[in-house]
């Protein structure tokens, strides 16, 4: 028999504990949008100015009948634009010119789950102007409140816009998870206006916990020592190297482990990485790479002449070195600005190349360039650079494109509407493209497209930004595409967009689409929620300046941070430190004739040991191996004089792969 991963165990005695760590996603949404709540806007008169700690906790506090009934979000406007009148849905604008508090208390329940399981709860907020907040009187976030003492009625210690005050902030809680009970808990909100007589306030949260479905992510560096490193690329060969594309225009080969010192590129002199956001931007490797007469690769960089992609060759004598004098350029853009180049280029699982190219840069898009269907900017584009080209190009257009037959737009276009497309990414096990694209002023946004799309989506941009509508003037696009996900400017202000992770070494990643923000710290997945939308999680804090994230051969994950990151200059490899492949304990039941049902989440056609031990060390076999034909196993043993233990014992049943 082989050794076994553990799947599922417990602790057998008079009550029995089971922790585990199943293998998908599961939410649980303790306060909504709209939960049942409560309010109290303070005074002499309601005795809420004397109430002290006692309203924070779940008993009620003495005078919880002068308190306004209803659903959350908490607020009023009295503004000319009334923008927060469809959040509200208990109206305190008596608290206008009286105090700059409110009280809010939001019951919530947590039943059939075990709280150690729980390794993560998330607090989102849309708040105007400020907040701190306490579950069961332990006091989990707060934002924008004064220094010294908080009293009944004091005000918020710096504004935050309706702008801002409109889309969630996350505030990561998982620190406070032993806060929770069983049963009944309150969620208690002192809001904060900022101003006595301010036109408007909004408390709204939303309160999730996650009981131990997602990775427990680790980095660990791979290789230190780049230029500003901005890409990294594998060759799809078998020889496991890894390319790393710095700014200034060196391409350098992590193999087996270590840094080569020769670089496999040096091209600095035809990059113009002068702006910010100018330089080597982008590598792809056909996918018959491994198998071409010619090994041959392309660049996305820009030069004097603006962005250009072009096709180099490998040298024919040694693998580890490009040619530096093969340069075909196969595409050349202007650019009028020197920001918003995208850079990113990747070949489908269709064989053709797309190229992102951002809106032309300074800001606005004051050229209307991505809705302009007569240029390539604010564009991804969709060409063949693998076969004989088109005459006049270097490239053939494929005959599926989907302005192929429109006069009226280029037909290399695949999909407009974009500010800056700096990373994107196809799933390797399904070809859905994601999209990340850079923000103005308000959102950043993550853009899906399914690898059934046939192409022409219009994702909005200059006219909206994410959900909302930015610059009316110029171009109206008929129904842009809405992100799958958008963040506003409390969490970061350039999403660097990853990929979804299909690697095998560490089940529990698999799925989950990984992006960080420039200028925030924190790694955060998405995957789906198995009903159709979309589930956000953080997973790895302490990391700034995030410039790209990789795959290698396998599908294992790595990112870049640049220069002025405190982890300048390195390459990081993504991980799982909790890698087993657990599957979930549904029940337990032991009778008093020692008759024991053990239920388990199962794999059809795994064969499965139920084992047990009395030191987690030694495990001894209970019965013989059942194959699971369903994805609900029950074991079935009658202990008798064969319990392993006196008292107390541990189980688990265990896949004999």
């Amino acid at each position: 028999m082989k050794k076994p991963k553990l799947i599922a165990a417990l602790a057998v005695c008079t009550a029995i504990l089971v922790s585990i760590a199943p293998s998908s996603a599961d939410s649980i949404i303790l306060v909504d949008e709209r939960s049942d709540a409560k309010a109290l806007v303070p005074s002499a008169e309601n005795g809420g100015i004397s109430l002290e700690d006692s309203w924070k906790n779940v008993a009620n506090p003495v005078n919880i009948a002068t308190w306004q009934t209803g659903v959350t979000g908490v607020g009023y406007d009295v503004s000319a634009d009334d923008r927060y009148r469809p959040l509200i849905g208990i109206d305190v604008e008596e608290m206008q010119g009286s105090t700059q508090s409110i009280f809010v208390r939001i019951p919530f329940h947590v039943d059939g789950v075990n709280l150690a399981t729980i390794n993560t709860l998330t607090l989102n907020m849309k708040y105007d102007d400020g907040f701190i907040a306490w579950i069961n009187g332990v006091p989990v976030a707060s934002r924008n409140v004064p220094a010294g003492t908080l009293d009944w009625d004091s005000g918020a210690s710096a504004s935050h816009s309706d702008n801002e005050a409109e889309e969630f902030e996350t505030f990561d809680l998982s620190s406070s998870t032993g806060a929770l009970n069983e049963g009944i808990n309150m969620l208690a909100i002192q809001g904060l206006n900022n101003g006595l007589n301010s036109s408007d306030l909004i408390i709204m949260p939303q309160l999730v916990a996650d009981d131990a479905q997602w990775p427990v992510v680790l980095a660990t560096e791979v290789a230190s020592g780049f230029v500003r490193p901005v890409d990294i690329q594998h060759s799809g060969d078998g020889s496991g190297r890894l390319f790393i594309l710095e700014k200034p225009g060196k391409i350098k080969i992590i193999k087996e482990g270590k840094l080569l010192p020769t670089p496999f590129l040096d091209i600095e002199s035809k990059v113009n990485d002068s702006g910010n956001e100018e330089g080597l931007l982008g590598m792809a490797f056909p996918p018959h790479f491994a198998t071409d007469l010619e090994p041959h690769f392309y660049l996305s960089y820009t030069g004097n002449r603006g962005s250009i992609v072009s096709r180099f060759k490998v040298d024919a004598a040694n693998p580890d070195l490009a040619i530096n004098t093969s340069e075909e350029i196969i595409i050349t853009q202007s650019q009028p600005f020197s920001n918003h180049n995208g850079g990113q280029i990747q070949f489908g699982q269709d064989g053709y190349l797309y190229v992102g190219l951002g809106d032309g840069g300074s800001g606005n898009d004051p050229g209307d360039r991505a809705q302009d269907r007569d240029t390539y900017l604010g564009k991804i584009l969709r060409i063949d650079v693998e076969r004989a080209p088109d005459p006049g190009k270097e490239y053939a257009i494929p005959t599926d494109n989907p302005f192929i037959n429109d006069d009226s737009t280029q037909d290399e276009i695949w999909a407009l509407g974009l500010r800056n497309p700096w990373r994107f990414s196809f799933d390797r096990q399904t070809g859905d493209l994601w999209i990340a694209d850079v923000g103005q002023v308000a959102l950043e946004e993550i853009n899906f497209q399914p690898a059934s799309s046939r192409g022409g989506e219009n994702y909005g941009w200059r006219y909206s930004e994410g959900t909302k509508q930015h610059i009316t003037s110029g171009v109206i696009p008929n129904s842009p595409i809405a992100p799958i996900h958008q963040y506003g400017r409390n969490s970061g202000r350039s999403i660097t967009g990853g990929y979804v992770y299909r690697g095998a070494k560490y089940p529990r990643m698999k799925g989950v689409y990984f992006y960080i923000d420039y200028h925030a710290d924190t790694f955060i997945g998405i995957q789906p929620d198995g009903e159709g939308d979309w589930i956000t999680q953080p997973l790895l804090s302490g990391y700034t300046n995030v410039t790209t994230f990789g795959e290698d051969e396998e599908g294992e994950l790595y990112f870049a941070t640049d220069s002025s990151s405190s982890t300048r200059n390195r390459v990081f490899m993504i991980s799982d430190i909790r890698d087993e492949s657990y599957l979930k304990i549904l029940s337990v039941e032991v009778e008093s004739n020692g008759r024991l049902s053990f239920t388990f989440g199962s794999e059809i056609g795994e064969s499965y040991q139920l084992q047990a031990s009395k030191d987690l060390a030694e495990w001894k076999d209970l019965g013989l191996p059942q194959q699971a034909n369903s994805h609900i196993h029950v074991f079935t043993e009658v202990l008798g004089n064969r319990n392993p233990l006196e008292k107390e014992w541990f189980m688990r049943a265990v896949p004999l792969r």
